[in-house]
């Protein structure tokens, strides 16, 4: 009924210092008068314990453990009531109590030794439920340990990561405290602080549990605690003006009227906690009402609750600053904690403690029925544990009661919230938690801190965006993170990913690193830059070409064009010309046939150029070192003879590329690399062998190609032929000795383009060095196209 003003001194002396009591709880008187009206309820029916007369007494242990200690030994052994003699049977048959975890721990531990046992309607310690250690006691009110697995549901509903935790120094606190942080861990939920209210508080320590809210940047806090050490933290929070905290209660003080007023709304407006689940309880109105301080013989407890309702006092002289109580005072017309019946939480508790222990007797005595003994005879505490144990009712209000082997009820809570009606604080239900149907709640109902709509925020980090993975912040809790976007060929499609997963070998991460999309296929397209420039280039070679046999042809009876053998070097344009549109068939995706014509078509007409080639030298050679003109070398080299020079050093590179296409053709394939965001789409040689014949084919023509052209670059003409061969040679030598090395070290598409410049390079410096001397006389010194000129020695004057 009353708080402890101070601690008594607990010692071995005969006389220990006197408990002082203050501070009359309505709350408390209330749970007593339901104790009383339950059992005035069950003796008056028939059906229940018939013939038996339940009884009670009441103690007011001041919310502590010793004297809730003292109280149950004097209870137990009658020591202190019957002439401080120990009786032969305990004076009750069970104890109803005690309220606060700390206390029904000492209660438990003494009379467990006596087998008597002990329901509690308040004590939700989970230590409470070792039964190796507490074999008697039972409870009405759930263990924390489902408290803390319903707040952890909670935490994780609204998606809080980073809250604070302030507790009370018992071990109803610490207990909770320790269960929760187990869940807690479980579910990715980070303690910021975790702070004791000391049993002995000081102005500067709770000062600093409170800042502690402020340093930490936490937006929801957590208090485990009964409501007179949570007025400390209230007090601490009204003077630091700590607002925008979202505050979760424990059951312990989530439905506490000491804190409905405007102040305490201000900052603690919003509040949202489990409470026990209530419920009405029929004709207990009229019950509480039945009361008047003429009853205080019986009832010593009437007058303090009548002075505290109506603020007056029945000893005038020792209190002078209230009115005298004059015992006309109406309850009915009042609002006060006593007299509300509509959140019957506690009290109820208590209402099925009773009940209880009233089907546990009725239990027993009805097992013993048929044989004649005495209720002293047939009672034994140790029985009544047993049958208390398999208790199976449902109460009034239609809840079912009973106990699991940890001597638990069936847990579950109602979600409260702390909100203002009109000028009113109510504590809405706005959810429940029970051990089948788990967390159920109506969110749109739920009014937050300062009156908001909207669910608080409390992280230590923003969470990480999919496309993004978390790295902890070193030294520091879990909860807090950097955001590290993913790396090229990751992803992470989930917020607050640990890691980012690899995308398949053919898949590659999008822009936004948040899923995997099909690589790009790799291959020169005739539309991006690369494609275009030489795709151009081809076509110029094209034009050039084309140009150059039109002047050829224009001109063919031109002495400088006749000296050259048209025949001869219409062979090499033609060979030019397809070259130039081998080309381009390294452009665009390749399949199988241009594959086949890209190596093919590219070994057979650059051979045909160099064979053309090659026969110009020897005839220009040849001709440069007759000396007569009936001379037999010069037959050897008839237009005909020639042109079948042409053919058989072409059909060898012909049989090898046919050859080549039957037995293991270059064709398409994708090459793919982890680290890669595209497929190159490339032509595979098929053949390394085939391969190599028709590159060294074409490099033996082109040494013997130089070294006779660079034998005859001295002949001593102003047209010499054999000079713009050997520079031709040379350009086309260091293309392809410069396109080794690069080939091989170039990836993807690249490869092709270099290939490609290399064809189109070579093609270029045949038809420049051999054919752009030509045209430049002819289109721009016509004077010097005659054979005059020609035949005259660069060395000799000419008057």
């Amino acid at each position: 009924m009353h708080y402890a003003e101070s601690q008594p001194e607990v010692s071995f002396r005969e006389e220990p210092n006197r408990l002082i009591c203050s501070g009359f709880s309505q709350s408390d008187f209330q749970a007593a008068q339901t104790m009383m009206f339950a059992i005035e309820e069950i003796n008056r029916n028939d059906a229940l314990l018939p013939n038996v007369t339940l009884g009670y007494r009441i103690y007011d242990v001041c919310h502590t453990y010793f004297q809730a200690t003292r109280t149950a030994l004097s209870m137990t052994t009658g020591i202190g009531i019957t002439a401080n003699r120990c009786s032969p049977f305990p004076l009750v048959a069970a104890i109803i109590g005690g309220m606060w975890s700390t206390q029904s721990i000492a209660v438990a531990r003494l009379v467990g030794v006596f087998n008597m046992p002990v329901i509690s309607y308040f004590s939700s310690c989970a230590c409470l439920s070792d039964k190796h250690n507490y074999p008697t006691f039972l409870r009405t009110i759930p263990s924390d340990l489902f408290q803390s697995q319903a707040l952890v549901q909670l935490v994780n509903y609204f998606k809080w990561t980073w809250i604070g935790i302030i507790s009370e120094n018992n071990d109803y606190g610490q207990d909770a405290v320790g269960l929760f942080k187990n869940e807690a861990t479980k579910s990715g939920i980070c303690v910021a602080f975790s702070e004791i209210i000391p049993t002995v508080s000081t102005q500067g320590k709770v000062y600093q549990i409170v800042k502690k809210i402020s340093i930490y940047k936490v937006k929801v806090v957590l208090i485990i605690s009964t409501e007179v050490s949570v007025g400390l933290i209230i007090r601490e929070v009204y003077q630091q003006n700590i607002t925008g905290i979202q505050w979760l209660a424990s059951e312990a003080w989530s439905t506490s009227t000491l804190f409905s007023n405007e102040q305490a709304y201000t900052h603690f407006g919003g509040t949202i906690g489990f409470a026990l689940r209530k419920a009405k309880i029929t004709e207990l109105t009229s019950f509480l009402l039945n009361i008047h301080p003429y009853q205080q013989n019986t009832n010593p407890f009437i007058v303090e609750l009548w002075e505290d309702i109506f603020n007056c006092s029945y000893h005038s002289k020792n209190n002078t600053a209230k009115n005298v109580c004059t015992g006309l005072e109406d309850l009915n017309g009042t609002d006060n904690v006593y007299l509300d019946v509509q959140n019957l939480r506690i009290s109820y508790n208590v209402y099925k403690a009773v009940y209880a222990v009233a089907h546990a007797l009725h239990n027993m005595f009805s097992a013993h029925e048929e044989i004649n003994f005495s209720l002293k005879d047939m009672f034994s505490p140790w029985k009544l544990v047993r049958y208390l144990k398999r208790v199976n009712f449902t109460t009034a209000a239609g809840d079912k009661v009973s106990f699991d082997q940890n001597g638990d009820p069936y847990p579950s809570y109602d979600l409260v919230n702390w909100q203002k009606e009109s000028k009113t604080y109510v504590f809405a239900h706005v959810g429940e938690f029970s051990q089948d149907e788990n967390f159920r709640l109506d969110e749109n109902i739920i009014v937050w801190q300062g009156s908001q709509k909207e669910v608080p925020i409390s992280v230590c980090s923003t969470s990480c965006l999919p496309g993004s993975r978390r790295a902890v912040q070193p030294g520091r809790h879990s909860c807090c993170f950097d955001c590290i976007s993913c790396e090229d060929g990751k992803i992470s499609n989930e917020s607050n990913s640990l890691e980012c997963m690899k995308c398949p070998l053919e898949y590659w991460s999008n822009p936004s690193k948040d899923r995997c999309v099909p690589k790009n296929l790799e291959y020169i397209s005739f539309k991006e830059t690369l494609g275009s420039v030489l795709l151009g280039g081809a076509l110029l070679g094209v034009i050039l070409t084309i140009c150059v046999v039109n002047v050829f042809t224009y001109y063919r009876y031109s002495p400088i064009v006749r000296a050259n053998n048209l025949d001869l070097s219409f062979c090499i344009l033609f060979s030019i010309l397809l070259c130039f549109l081998s080309s381009i068939t390294y452009l665009g995706e390749p399949s199988a046939p241009f594959c086949m014509l890209r190596h093919t078509g590219f070994g057979i007409t650059f051979a045909l150029c160099m064979s053309c080639v090659l026969c110009k030298t020897i005839v220009v050679i040849a001709v440069f070192n007759v000396q007569h003109p009936d001379s037999n070398l010069t037959s050897l080299f008839s237009s005909t003879k020639q042109k079948v020079f042409i053919f058989l050093s072409t059909t060898f590179q012909i049989v090898v590329c046919i050859a080549w296409n039957i037995l293991s053709p270059p064709h398409p394939v994708k090459k793919i690399t982890q680290d890669s965001f595209s497929i190159s789409l490339e032509c595979d040689t098929g053949s390394l062998v085939a391969f190599s014949l028709v590159l060294g084919y074409i490099g033996v023509l082109v040494c013997v190609c130089f070294t006779l052209a660079f034998c005859a670059r001295n002949l001593p003409y102003h047209y010499n032929e054999a000079k713009f061969i050997t520079f031709s040679m040379v350009i086309v030598s260091a293309v392809w000795i410069t396109f080794i090395p690069v080939y091989l070290s170039s990836p993807g598409k690249y490869l092709a383009a270099v290939e490609m410049f290399a064809m189109l390079f070579s093609s270029y410096g045949l038809l420049i060095c051999i054919f752009a001397p030509k045209c430049y006389i002819i289109l721009f010194q016509p004077d010097k196209n005659n054979k005059k000129y020609m035949r005259s020695r660069p060395g000799l004057r000419r008057d």
